[in-house]
């Protein structure tokens, strides 16, 4: 292969990279606002329902990655073994493809983070968390006291405010 198709497909990967993290970035930028969204005063149906319409932009994102990353293997495959064979030849342009990759690699590692971490929220709130009627929102659960003076006391306070 000749040196400027080598460097050309070299540009080429080193495009798709910049490509794909700037795709991450808004998908690691769409994460942190939907944990957001989970700490807010939203009702848990209203939380679902934003979160849902945020992952409708973060798929298109993530398609962009995915596309990328097709692109970039189907490069490599093309000019791995020439590559491999000319290492010192294409030393400084394989560095820069190695930060950049570093650079995606981190954002992935974020990317994860959070998402666990806006799951882990998520799970909390629907836990602590019962639906009521649509109109009136959420209300949280009641905890019950373990000790049984704690029981018998919230029993005559409950019936205290229910008599009629």
């Amino acid at each position: 292969m000749a040196t400027d198709t080598m460097a050309t497909h070299l540009n080429i990967m080193l495009d798709g990279l910049k490509k794909k993290a700037n795709a991450l970035t808004e998908v690691l930028s769409i994460t942190e606002n939907q944990r957001t969204v989970i700490e807010s005063e939203l009702p848990l149906d209203g939380v679902r329902s934003m979160i849902f319409g945020m992952n409708e932009e973060k798929q298109a994102a993530i398609q962009i990655v995915k596309d990328c990353d097709d692109m970039f293997e189907k490069m490599l495959k093309d000019i791995g073994a020439e590559l491999d064979a000319k290492q010192d030849m294409y030393k400084p342009q394989v560095q820069v493809l190695q930060e950049h990759i570093r650079r995606v690699m981190d954002l992935d590692v974020k990317i994860r983070v959070a998402e666990e971490e806006n799951n882990r929220l998520l799970d909390e709130r629907r836990s602590t968390e019962i639906p009521t009627s649509p109109t009136s929102g959420l209300k949280p659960k009641v905890t019950m006291p373990t000790d049984s003076a704690k029981i018998i006391r919230a029993y005559e306070q409950g019936s205290k405010n229910y008599k009629g």
